[in-house]
């Protein structure tokens, strides 16, 4: 087993980092796969792996829990990772944040799409790009709405008219429908706990959130979360294709995990493969702290299941420890 962390990640600005696995070259050196083209993976690993971080709390420690697995199990995959600040969420324009986003658009145009327009490719770019999109809480959720958004207007321009070839996107601990009071914790989050200036730090947050709030209500402003519950089963954005596993907690204080329940419900009422595995312990995007065996059999059954050349469907119910009671027939459920 390979050792990887957040050092080996070439840092592209802007809070986006890049990592790509070395390959050994018949002379014996090693050398970076991004000359090659995609790296030479074993059967079934993704190309590119795009994690997108969730507000606060989100620190490298935390965050390496999640590259390093992901390396374990597939080392051969390139890694981007997006994180996530409190002004991205909730203060740039959408012009200025998709600006501060090509650096990723670069990355995954030439890992995952333009190298596999190549006829020698293996993959049907068209179809499949082999791209695993794991998404954490509000925060990532909304950060990686804006990267598969602007990135298919970037593909339309170059002839594409079909989203961005995703595989498989992880919800993690999102997307959530926030009250008040689940918006300010969320965004006390990335404020930093020990300061002296905290408590006049989340009295200031407290009354922006709410301004925020009051905006969306009366309509000046456009209601952030829930139009981001549709654009992420809106099918011309994120790839009907795609399987979605659902991850969340009904201890959670901060996404309520009947909100997720319902956004799964509507997925697989639309016709998208949906999953949905629910914890009961873990706290906001702490699942694998509960059950870290369940959280990454989750992700690497759905993604070995929904590979190329062709995706299977099956209906029925969850039989998977931890699954949400609220699952049914209409749910294309396979953990």
């Amino acid at each position: 087993m390979s050792s990887m962390s957040l050092l080996d990640f070439k840092d592209l600005g802007d809070d986006i980092s890049l990592y790509e696995p070395r390959i050994q070259l018949e002379n014996g050196h090693r050398d970076c796969c991004h000359s090659q083209g995609p790296p030479q993976t074993r059967l079934d690993s993704p190309s590119l792996i795009i994690l997108c971080t969730w507000l606060g709390g989100a620190t490298s420690k935390r965050i390496e829990r999640y590259t390093q697995q992901y390396h374990n199990t597939w080392p051969n995959s390139s890694i981007i990772l997006v994180r996530t600040s409190l002004l991205n969420y909730v203060a740039r324009s959408e012009r200025s944040l998709h600006r501060r986003l090509r650096p990723a658009h670069r990355e995954i145009r030439r890992i995952a799409i333009d190298a596999c327009s190549n006829p020698t490719c293996a993959k049907p770019a068209i179809v499949d790009g082999g791209i695993l999109l794991h998404m954490f809480s509000q925060g990532g959720a909304n950060i990686a709405t804006h990267l598969v958004t602007s990135l298919n207007s970037i593909l339309a321009t170059m002839g594409r008219d079909i989203p961005l070839p995703l595989r498989q996107i992880v919800l993690d601990s999102c997307p959530g429908d926030p009250d008040i009071n689940s918006s300010y914790t969320a965004a006390a989050h990335s404020l930093p706990g020990a300061h002296p200036l905290r408590p006049l730090g989340c009295a200031v947050l407290y009354v922006m959130v709410a301004s925020l709030l009051g905006l969306e209500a009366t309509g000046f402003r456009k209601p952030l979360a829930r139009v981001m519950r549709a654009q992420l089963n809106d099918p011309d954005i994120f790839s009907p294709r795609a399987a979605r596993l659902y991850l969340t907690s009904r201890a959670d204080k901060i996404v309520d995990a009947r909100h997720v329940e319902a956004h799964a419900q509507q997925a697989a009422a639309m016709g998208l493969k949906t999953e949905i595995l629910a914890f009961d312990k873990a706290g906001h995007c702490s699942l694998i702290l509960e059950d870290e065996s369940a959280y990454w059999d989750a992700i690497v059954s759905s993604w070995e299941r929904n590979g190329p050349p062709k995706m299977t469907e099956g209906r029925g119910r969850h039989s998977h420890k931890g699954s949400s009671p609220a699952d049914s027939d209409q749910w294309r459920s396979r953990l």
